[in-house]
């Protein structure tokens, strides 16, 4: 049951996420979700053109010839949110990050999509089975605003595995974190064949060197350790920068190879411009 003090705290945010999810935005939000909702057919060879990340693996070592999965569309699909709980997850990134889900989550309630969520660490640290409707919706927001992580670590292993073993129809996979630890790539790639995986970075441009400041200790959440950065000095700050930049790109290769969308989102900024414009942009290249 939410408590009326809980209900007025997350006030705010859901008059925010109901100015957003309007118009431009319910327009993306529903031409992406059509038509990825797929159930599998049968198999073909494949042709210049034609999209590798469906491509079957077994298949084609079987037969020698790269052969695609061909699918059939289902009426409605699921989508499901992972949000990253983990203390690296720091108060301005866990609060973009809150925002992105309950931005969307609220989308699918207007829409009428079923939606489940899943929060992790180094585990799962709690998850809700999709659903429908408001109640799904508040349900899942007195789940996190209520919960202390058991652990610090973050680990995504976990996270793959649940959803490999959990879901048996082709959902649309919504992931929300830092990314500050690898992925096991083979397993994400194992993920995004049987599913619509959508990779949101969640950045603190404090943490990068973008904003000028003063000697500061740096604590990592996760493992403790400490260490003074000197935010006045250009230098620094221009090292610190190329290297979360260096890192950033890796990771989006890397989410690209596995057949994942990826987009960054900083902290501080007005996040519905480049959340419509990774909508925008994905709906034109699959053709919905």
């Amino acid at each position: 049951m939410i408590d009326p003090e809980l209900r007025r705290r997350v006030k705010d945010l859901e008059l925010r996420a109901m100015r957003l999810v309007s118009g431009r935005f319910m327009g993306e939000w529903a031409s992406n979700l059509k038509g990825q909702g797929l159930e599998f057919r049968d198999l073909r060879e494949y042709v210049p053109g034609d999209d590798i990340r469906r491509l079957d693996w077994k298949a084609t070592a079987r037969t020698g010839r790269p052969h695609l999965r061909q699918f059939t569309e289902e009426r409605q699909q699921s989508v499901w949110f992972a949000l990253d709980l983990s203390a690296s997850m720091t108060d301005r990134k866990g609060e973009l990050a809150r925002r992105l889900v309950a931005t969307l989550a609220w989308a699918s309630v207007k829409q009428g999509d079923p939606f489940g969520f899943v929060g992790f660490t180094d585990r799962i640290e709690m998850s809700r089975p999709s659903a429908r409707g408001e109640t799904q919706l508040w349900a899942t927001i007195d789940l996190v605003a209520n919960h202390s992580p058991a652990s610090k670590g973050t680990d995504f292993s976990p996270v793959w595995e649940f959803f490999l073993k959990s879901l048996t129809a082709r959902a649309t996979i919504v992931l929300v974190s830092d990314f500050s630890v690898g992925i096991d790539k083979k397993m994400l790639a194992a993920l995004a064949l049987r599913h619509e995986v959508l990779a949101f970075q969640v950045i603190d441009p404090r943490e990068t060197g973008a904003i000028p400041g003063g000697l500061s200790l740096a604590v990592d959440g996760e493992t403790g350790e400490r260490r003074w950065v000197d935010f006045s000095s250009t230098g620094a700050r221009s090292n610190l920068s190329a290297l979360s930049e260096t890192d950033r790109r890796s990771l989006q290769a890397e989410l690209r190879k596995s057949g994942v969308w990826y987009r960054e989102f900083y902290a501080g900024d007005d996040f519905l411009p480049p959340l419509l414009a990774f909508f925008h942009r994905r709906r034109e290249v699959l053709g919905a």
